[in-house]
């Protein structure tokens, strides 16, 4: 075990496992037959025994099999390096990145800064992963198809988006060990609200189209998640 892994047991009070989730996650108010959007951070759960696997699993029990669950699987690496801060890269490289980042594909892209959760939730066989190269919901349930459809290139948080569809069937907002900075639903209301110093920006992504790698630039809100917390309150 290593030494964060035994922090992490050493500051966990009480072991917890599938079932114990599911108990917490009903008094919590997740209920069967929710489509239910949730965001994670695993490791502010404390010691989980199965780890990822075994909260994804807990998720589905409580919601059954008329429930859908829905995750953020955005890969915000596969954007324009001019814009990227975290980290910057030389801007002699930009070219060479425009020209050989690997376009989008839902079955390989990996998640960037989702957490282990999503990451290992969007490998697991049925679930569907939407189509848009950074800002990508994975689902599994019986919503999950409608959800994850025709998701919008432009405005990819907005009324052509997963985030829209969770909107129309009255989906939940679970968050598990994050707040409302990671909350991808307010991202629909950024959308959605007219408010001062709101800003279109252009961005770009490689993608694939009819089978040839492209780069694709396309219309999008300048996001700015500084107030989430603020209205989350």
């Amino acid at each position: 075990m290593d030494t964060k892994e035994g922090q992490l047991v050493s500051r966990t009070k009480q072991l917890m496992t599938t079932h114990s989730i599911v108990q917490d996650l009903k008094l919590l108010g997740v209920v069967p037959g929710m489509t239910l959007l949730v965001h994670s951070a695993l490791s502010e759960l404390g010691w989980v025994c199965g780890g990822p696997a075994a909260v994804i699993l807990a998720l589905l029990e409580a919601l059954g099999p008329a429930g859908t669950l829905v995750m953020p699987t955005h890969s915000g690496d596969l954007s324009d390096p001019a814009k990227w801060k975290n980290p910057p890269v030389p801007d002699v490289w930009w070219e060479q990145i425009y020209a050989n980042l690997p376009a989008y594909r839902a079955d390989l892209t990996p998640t960037r800064a989702m957490g282990v959760i999503p990451e290992t939730f969007r490998k697991m066989e049925g679930v569907l992963r939407s189509s848009h190269p950074q800002f990508s919901f994975s689902a599994l349930g019986p919503e999950a198809d409608g959800i994850t459809s025709n998701h919008n290139l432009a405005h990819g948080m907005s009324e052509g988006s997963p985030l829209a569809r969770i909107y129309d069937l009255a989906g939940s907002v679970l968050l598990l060990g994050v707040g409302h900075s990671n909350n991808t639903s307010l991202h629909l209301a950024e959308n959605r609200a007219d408010f001062p110093g709101k800003t279109l920006t252009l961005n770009g992504a490689p993608i694939e189209v009819d089978g040839e790698r492209q780069w694709v630039k396309f219309e999008e809100i300048d996001y700015n998640d500084k107030d989430f917390s603020q209205i989350g309150s």
